[in-house]
């Protein structure tokens, strides 16, 4: 049976990592020597993979390219999964295959109207990782809670209603008839090694470098985006986050925001969720979950000094760190950008160059192999051969003008 692998989320869990890991390998080969693809859902009603694929991610700032979420596809999604079927079965009937988007993991209304799985029998397993509600809520408003313009304590509570009860999403998704297996898995420092031996990739061809893509920014660049909000107007507006992760390269994490009391609220609000959670939780991963107390208590972050989520200007030392990276990264651009403007001019420095193509179009127009001779000439004024010619080019265009004047007369 085709084996599809569906990486669904959520996020602020990952995501950016897994997808950057897919996006730089063209195949992978599983533990069963089967050749497992990447592929990227597109707006257009297609499947971007293999070579096209890995170009375009190593071309983007962010790295990677993940599937268009469903609003993006401009159909539903029932309809979309039958445009782009023939593709998608042709790959399935060569490879495993695996899909990654973190917003489908919060379109569960969508998935629900999806008929195409079921009909042409394809064994899909749905993957999710999650974390802590409250770590996740803490990362959650640097990503998108920061550049609303809301108030903090009812943001706070309107994601523990919406986003951090994973168990009700996970359910319905296990309800799915069509879904084989719902993996839940736990967010940890062995992300990408716990993703590989799940859509069993063999590690002795294989091996996956931990880096964390889309991590968060270090402080003094959150609050300077916070006193200039032209740098990070919304909250989707996170290419910038990208560049200056990929240029600046900067160590740090974001301020801890949330009080004890918010804490405990979402603690306590979630707790139900989380005990519904031990049952949908991979069996390897259980007993962790269950000794992670950052699920059960609101003493796991007493250390933890909380500053305010707003109002708060970089330090002069932050800043001077931003400023010196900076500065080294304009450095190195630039002497980039001399290698490319080098490497650009070979074609119009090149001296030989212009010599031939003059050579190749003096039968059928003089006039433009004189204008490229000259080229060459201005390139190399030593070249006695390229000098002649010059002067061979001029001799024969004064008299063909004379030639004219004559017959005019």
């Amino acid at each position: 049976m085709k084996k599809l692998f569906i990486h669904a989320g959520f996020g602020k869990c990952g995501s950016s990592s897994i997808q950057k890991f897919l996006s730089h390998s063209e195949k992978f080969i599983c533990t069963n020597q089967e050749e497992l693809i990447y592929a990227a859902c597109l707006a257009d009603q297609r499947l971007l993979f293999g070579k096209d694929l890995t170009e375009w991610a190593s071309r983007s700032d962010n790295g990677y390219r993940a599937s268009v979420p469903f609003t993006s596809m401009k159909m539903p999604a029932n309809d979309y999964f039958n445009a782009v079927g023939e593709q998608l079965l042709g790959l399935l009937q060569q490879h495993p295959v695996v899909l990654s988007q973190e917003g489908w993991g919060n379109q569960i209304k969508e998935w629900k109207k999806i008929s195409f799985f079921s009909q042409h029998r394809i064994d899909v397993s749905f993957i999710f990782y999650i974390r802590p509600p409250v770590t996740w809520i803490n990362s959650a408003w640097w990503q998108w809670g920061a550049w609303h313009d809301c108030n903090f304590n009812d943001w706070v509570s309107q994601q523990v209603i919406t986003n951090v009860k994973f168990s009700e999403t996970l359910t319905a998704f296990k309800a799915l008839n069509w879904v084989n297996k719902v993996h839940v898995r736990l967010l940890d420092g062995n992300l990408l090694e716990d993703f590989s031996n799940l859509i069993r990739l063999d590690r002795n061809t294989q091996q996956p470098q931990q880096s964390i893509s889309n991590k968060s920014l270090p402080n003094g660049i959150l609050r300077l985006y916070q006193q200039h909000r032209r740098l990070r107007p919304g909250p989707h507006n996170s290419g910038i986050d990208f560049t200056l992760e990929k240029y600046l390269k900067l160590d740090g994490k974001a301020d801890w925001v949330l009080e004890k009391d918010q804490i405990q609220h979402i603690i306590d609000e979630t707790r139900a969720s989380n005990l519904a959670l031990i049952e949908l939780i991979d069996d390897d991963c259980k007993a962790d979950f269950l000794a992670d107390c950052r699920y059960w208590q609101a003493s796991a972050f007493e250390n933890l000094v909380c500053k305010p989520a707003n109002g708060i200007k970089p330090t002069y030392e932050e800043l001077e760190q931003i400023a010196l990276a900076g500065i080294d990264a304009v450095q190195i651009l630039a002497a980039k950008q001399s290698k490319i403007d080098m490497k650009a001019n070979l074609v119009f420095d090149n001296f030989s160059l212009w010599r031939d193509i003059a050579l190749h179009v003096e039968k059928t127009n003089m006039e433009l192999a004189l204008s490229l001779m000259k080229q060459a000439c201005i390139l190399n004024p030593q070249a006695p051969f390229v000098n002649k010619k010059v002067a061979f080019y001029k001799r024969e265009l004064e008299k063909k003008h004379k030639g004219k004047l004559s017959t005019h007369n």
